[in-house]
């Protein structure tokens, strides 16, 4: 029985993403956490910061996308640079994968306003996929899959400090892919992540701050976030998010002293088949704390 309900939530999980353009996993909190994103983005805060991105799709339906994101940093403020961690954690009916890299960062001040930030970071990647669990009778799911791959990545942005931000990234680039070690069965997918953003005063106590996320994939169709959030006196903001493919998330977060907790809603107001058997809801929960005892909104 139990294989059953395995193979039927493996078998809905596949058909589900396929019929939604096999979206990336990603989160819609990009405007406040972009770090686990694009590593150069560490350079706006130059005193340090964690960040903390938990995300779960599809509620009550097991096996459903579930990812964890983590990254931290510490500035080096004589030699305008950082230096942190990232690590990712995605689970999909019987695949877990999980990243963990470092990351070095440099800013070069190119007018008294304006800097271009540069990152690299290194790691590994790990994929546990237990496939054996779903018919071991069955030649194609016999064996299980346990592979470990290292992964390098950059980051570029042009910023300027609490007004605007456009950064390009390729935080994940497997060795693999390129040919370099032993042959993998499994193709560790790279992501390729555009992101923009602006903080806008639109008087004394209220500011605007939206940001864009495009997300590219091998083999997989782009996709687009856009976010908007107002902010009250830099304390409470509320907003929404739209994602392509029809996704919408209503978004709220909190700042007090150095911290920000964030919070989304996903979900998609599609009435077909597929969406009214699958409850498509996901929750999305952020945390980020900013060392010097200032939650800045960019």
């Amino acid at each position: 029985m139990k294989r059953n309900l395995l193979i039927t939530a493996v078998a809905i999980l596949g058909v589900s993403i396929t019929a939604s353009g096999q979206h990336a996993l990603t989160h819609t909190q990009h405007g406040a956490l972009r770090t686990v994103m694009n590593p150069a983005s560490s350079l706006m805060h130059m005193d340090g910061e964690v960040n903390v991105v938990g995300r779960r799709q599809w509620l009550g339906m097991e096996g459903a996308p579930q990812v964890f994101w983590g990254s931290g940093h510490l500035g080096i403020q004589h030699f305008g640079a950082t230096a942190g961690f990232q690590v990712r954690h995605e689970s999909l009916a019987l695949e877990r994968l999980t990243e963990a890299s470092a990351f070095f960062a440099k800013r070069v001040r190119i007018s008294a306003i304006e800097y271009v930030g540069l990152s690299l970071n290194a790691g590994i990647g790990y994929l546990d996929g237990r496939f054996s669990q779903l018919d071991p009778m069955d030649p194609a799911f016999r064996e299980d899959v346990k592979e470990t791959d290292a992964l390098i990545g950059f980051g570029v942005m042009l910023y300027r400090p609490n007004r605007y931000y456009v950064g390009l990234s390729l935080p994940r680039l497997m060795l693999g892919s390129l040919g370099v070690g032993s042959e993998h069965r499994y193709n560790f997918r790279n992501q390729y992540h555009l992101t923009a953003g602006a903080l806008f005063a639109l008087s004394t106590d209220f500011q605007f701050r939206p940001s864009l996320l495009v997300t590219y994939a091998d083999n997989l169709r782009p996709q687009v976030d856009i976010s908007a959030l107002v902010f009250i006196k830099d304390v409470f903001g509320i907003g929404m998010n739209l994602r392509s493919y029809g996704d919408i998330a209503a978004m709220a977060q909190v700042n007090f002293g150095g911290v920000g907790l964030g919070y989304s809603y996903q979900f998609n107001p599609s009435d077909e088949p597929l969406n009214r058997r699958i409850g498509n809801n996901t929750h999305e929960i952020g945390i980020n704390y900013r060392f010097g005892g200032v939650s800045d909104l960019l």
